[in-house]
């Protein structure tokens, strides 16, 4: 009996958790009783074009804004499963509070799913979650406009949840493909919700150093785009090269050169404390002797390719500090990540946002460095190959943040390029082109005198999103790239200060 009993505790555990796992982040109702088989229980085909209000996706918590949609919820009154034919899922979003009456909606939709062929398992008073082809941004202010549809099934169950509100909230097909409103609508609003997640993910940028070794407007130095940044703005190349081919765009390339370095001006200060380091790498040779990535002039730590390192691989070492592996980086491209914790005494190694190494270590101290050069180290032979978007943080980034941004793109300047001689007169911002654009757009300003240019983004709540130029130029007129590829489509806007002068624009993303 007892056993029994057990039995029948951890059955009801397991359904608990699967009716858990299947709840979504937000909702708007789940106390619809009346089941209707439109759209999913329908074998010849059905549309169901349905409204939601602004702000009804209040379940637990209000749906917040900057969000976009990634999944969708519909919570069922019947259990079975079908095997749907060219399902397809609409969103469009409109200031609209009621449809017509046998019509549907005439706006434009953006369609976030479609199957050719595809098969849902429906549950009786849980939800069936359909993951989207593309996420929808989602605005709060505004209602949303729906539109399922499906043009044959087979099987059995599907129908859903609705509540009563009111207005025309539903205005339904009268059959299958090729759909056609029926003449009518009602007020029965779909039990729904939402996965989300930020529409613009926000990551904190390197604190030390971030080199994304542009190849303008001088292949003699490079900038330093870390927040806030250390050491030397914009340091020298010494026996290093900028080209074509990088992680995003140009990168740093070398030839195994005697003392080839980028001397940062930074003199490693971390102690004890965490720390991350990750760069792109490609195009790396077999090397017949030890080939350095970066290191302490110093000589108290390095990393390097080559010599005592494994075969196809680099390894982090110096005083006090435990040999780091770092395998299977040749030729490339990879992308590897070095995690130093001090809470967990250990070194993480990830390549491509994966991780493949843990060594434990007791603290480093990086208290006594006397420098830190990047692509080199001292005086022996620097990269032979290309590298990319090094990047140096003050801090144990975690494995989300490192899966997240590996292959991120942290700043969207291409190039900050002075279009020609003549000085302007006067301060201008000029309208980007082409606009709308997707993703690459170009700004023009004109600066009539020296100064700190700010040149930043802001989406349309006003939160900064990207940093274009922050840093002195000389009088004249420049061109910058924005590449938004990273971005969701929407309004954006970009904001000149210069000497005083502030003027902001706007321009449109359109994917």
């Amino acid at each position: 009996m007892k056993k029994l009993y057990l039995l029948i505790l951890f059955l009801l555990f397991g359904s608990f958790l699967n009716l858990m796992a299947q709840t979504p982040m937000y909702y708007n109702l789940n106390n619809g009783t009346s089941g209707n088989s439109f759209p999913f229980n329908v074998a010849g085909g059905k549309a169901v074009n349905s409204l939601f209000l602004a702000g009804e996706f209040n379940q637990p918590t209000p749906l917040p804004a900057g969000m976009k949609i990634t999944k969708v919820y519909f919570r069922h009154s019947g259990t079975g499963t079908r095997t749907y034919t060219d399902l397809r899922i609409l969103m469009a979003q409109d200031t609209i509070t009621s449809l017509f009456t046998g019509a549907f909606y005439t706006g434009t939709f953006d369609t976030v799913y479609y199957a050719a062929s595809t098969t849902l398992t429906h549950t009786a008073g849980q939800w069936t979650s359909v993951t989207l082809d593309h996420a929808f941004n989602y605005d709060p202010t505004k209602s949303l406009v729906l539109f399922v549809g499906q043009c044959g099934a087979t099987g059995s169950g599907g129908s859903v949840y609705n509540s009563t509100t009111s207005g025309i909230r539903r205005v339904w097909s009268i059959g299958g493909c090729p759909f056609a409103p029926y003449n009518g609508g009602d007020a029965s609003t779909v039990n729904i919700g939402f996965d989300v997640e930020n529409a613009t993910p926000t990551y904190t940028l390197p604190d030390l150093l971030y080199y994304k070794f542009l190849n303008n407007p001088t292949t003699t130095s490079i900038h330093n785009y870390a927040v806030p940044g250390a050491g030397t703005l914009d340091p020298v190349l010494t026996s290093l090269t900028l080209t074509d081919g990088g992680q995003f765009d140009s990168c740093l390339a070398g030839t195994a050169t005697s003392s080839a370095k980028i001397v940062t001006g930074y003199s490693l200060t971390t102690g004890t404390s965490s720390f991350t380091i990750s760069m792109w790498l490609s195009n790396l040779a077999t090397p017949p002797s030890t080939r350095y990535l970066f290191g302490d002039p110093g000589h108290s730590f390095r990393c390097f390719v080559g010599g005592v390192a494994p075969s196809g691989g680099a390894v982090l070492r110096g005083t006090g500090v435990t040999d780091v592996q770092i395998n299977g980086i040749f030729p490339g491209p990879n992308v590897i990540h070095i995690v130093y914790d001090s809470a967990a005494s250990n070194v993480k190694v990830y390549k491509n946002g994966s991780l493949i190494n843990t060594v434990s270590q007791t603290p480093f101290n990086f208290t006594a460095g006397t420098g830190f050069s990047v692509g080199g180290y001292s005086s022996s032979a620097g990269i032979d190959g290309k590298m990319d978007e090094f990047r140096f943080y003050k801090r144990a980034l975690d494995s989300a943040e490192i899966a997240a941004t590996w292959n991120a793109n942290l700043g969207v300047v291409t190039g900050v390029t002075p279009v020609v001689s003549q000085l302007p007169k006067d301060y201008k911002l000029s309208q980007n082109y082409p606009n709308p654009f997707n993703p690459v757009t170009k700004i023009n300003f004109s600066i009539p005198k020296n100064g700190h240019v700010s040149l930043k983004v802001y989406d349309a709540l006003g939160r900064e999103i990207a940093s274009l130029v922050n840093d002195v130029k000389n009088a004249g007129n420049y061109t910058v790239e924005f590449n938004a590829s990273h971005l969701s489509s929407g309004a954006y806007f970009y904001r000149l200060n210069v000497n005083g002068y502030i003027e902001t624009k706007k321009m449109l993303l359109i994917k």
